[in-house]
């Protein structure tokens, strides 16, 4: 009566039970046996090495999981040592040589399932720590179900066992002596080690959630840290954005105001040229550009502003002669060592001459070049940039000057020019040379020549100031003439652009 009582029979059925579905979760589903080589596929699915690929070799529409038929690109699989070494652990401990085995204790699944994932991840150390994080994201939570399994029968044992514990109290005399049946308390003794044991795996596996926590805890401040600063690379890159928006507005309103400007300053000289005596008439082929120059000049002199200076008043006469298009290089006549851009209103001197066709029009001297209309009649204007260049000249040339010889520049060989030397010296080569005082160094020269009286003004474009007025002008055809001097290295490399005025 004593032993039907005994506790260790239930124990050792649920015992049992547990080993049966410990062996069921390792057991291959193609083989039925305990997995060998065990590996994982990407669906999580673990099948021997061999048999799987056993399997996948007669699969007639590529490899896939035998469970889930999910597809498996690349026969791609994983070997699971961890599980590997639980299949190992648990054939030792069912083994007839194993001290567990052949007392079949009611404790030996529980304890060989907390024993034998400690042992095994203790024993199957991942090669480095981004390796040991792996395995507890992918492969410790596989085995959550088993621990939880054990767990919950540990609990229910000791549950069992607690309940039978009052039932043998009773067999305890008041003297402190056993009862006849007493001889089945013997098997109560493994009460302390059981609760130790559920303890210490209690202990593991709550440590073991901790753990993964911790790792989860840690991905999640890595995660938000990167969403961070991909968040403040993008505000950085709006403000940038807004900045240049903000400031393209700023450039447009100037833009605006300078047109408004623009056009009042119109409007009050078109009240300037209601006293003009002779009307300007714009006929068919006039340079509109010269056109409104000429109706700004009438109007500055007729206002006054130019009496002060006879020279500028001449130049700036009523009246306006037919003009030719936009004015250009002429190539033809250009010195070798000359390079043109493609519309042909910038030039600069190389250091090597460029192959020319020969021609009696090219200058073959100097770095000259002629523009690409001449004027025998008529008035005309145009500018020639300069910027910084430290040495240049330009004017107007006869239309018969000499070519091939070197000639100084001055109006007895058939040259009005003005010229710049050694960055701040500017002349006029008239006869004698006149140095001129311009009170800012000109970036940009207007070149104004008035065929009918015999006269070639140059001012400078930024502010329209007067620099020089050649009279008694005389030729049967005019040609604007430019010369960008040798660049001496790289001191006067900028090239010399011809401004096409806009309107």
């Amino acid at each position: 009566s004593g032993s039907s009582g005994c506790p260790c029979v239930p124990a050792a059925m649920a015992g049992r039970s547990q080993e049966r579905s410990l062996r069921e979760e390792l057991t291959c589903a193609i083989c039925c046996e305990l997995f060998s080589e065990p590996v994982m596929l990407d669906c999580m699915h673990h099948f021997c090495r061999g048999c799987i690929q056993q399997y996948w070799d007669s699969c007639a529409h590529g490899p896939s999981c035998p469970q889930c038929r999910r597809r498996c690109p690349g026969r791609a699989f994983r070997t699971h040592y961890l599980l590997a070494g639980l299949v190992e652990k648990l054939r030792r401990c069912g083994s007839p040589q194993h001290p567990a085995a052949a007392l079949r204790l009611p404790a030996a699944p529980a304890e060989d399932a907390g024993a034998l994932l400690e042992e095994t991840v203790s024993s199957q150390h991942a090669a480095c720590k981004a390796c040991a994080n792996r395995y507890s994201r992918l492969e410790l939570p596989v085995l959550k179900k088993h621990l939880e399994d054990a767990l919950q029968a540990r609990q229910k044992e000791m549950e069992h066992l607690l309940q039978r514990k009052p039932l043998k109290s009773s067999h305890v005399r008041r003297d402190g002596s056993k009862a006849e049946g007493a001889g089945c308390g013997t098997h109560l003794l493994p009460l302390p080690s059981a609760q130790k044991v559920s303890g210490e795996l209690n202990f593991k596996i709550r440590a073991e959630f901790a753990r993964l926590h911790q790792i989860l805890e840690e991905e999640e401040r890595a995660v938000l840290a990167e969403l961070g600063e991909k968040e403040e690379q993008s505000l950085a890159q709006l403000h940038r954005h807004v900045g240049q928006l903000e400031e393209g507005v700023a450039v447009l309103q100037r833009d605006i105001e300078h047109v408004k400007q623009t056009l009042s300053k119109m409007e009050d000289v078109s009240l300037g040229l209601e006293w003009v005596k002779e009307p300007c008439v714009l006929q068919e082929g006039t340079d509109f550009g010269c056109f409104i120059l000429s109706l700004l000049f009438s109007a500055l002199c007729y206002s006054g502003g130019c009496k002060s200076d006879p020279e500028v008043r001449v130049c700036l006469g009523l009246g306006v002669a037919e003009a030719p298009a936009p004015l250009t290089f002429d190539p033809e006549s250009a010195h070798p060592n000359l390079v043109f851009s493609r519309d042909l209103t910038a030039v600069t001197e190389r250091s090597r001459a460029q192959p020319v066709p020969i021609s009696p029009r090219r200058f073959r001297q100097c770095v000259n070049v002629l523009g690409s209309q001449a004027f025998d009649c008529g008035r005309h204007y145009w500018e020639v940039w300069v910027g910084s260049k430290t040495k240049w000249d330009l004017g107007v040339a006869a239309d018969t000057v000499d070519r091939a010889a070197k000639v100084k520049l001055c109006p007895e060989n058939g040259y009005w020019t003005l010229r710049l030397r050694n960055r701040t010296e500017y002349w006029a080569t008239a006869t004698p040379w006149v140095r001129l005082a311009p009170r800012q160094p000109p970036r940009k020269v207007g070149v104004f020549l008035d065929c009918q009286e015999g006269t070639v003004t140059f001012f400078d474009a930024g502010d329209m100031s007067h620099l020089y007025t050649f009279h008694q002008v005389s030729a049967k055809r005019y040609c604007p003439f430019f010369s960008t001097c040798f660049s001496d290295g790289r001191d006067n490399v900028e090239p010399m652009r011809l401004c096409h005025l806009a309107l």
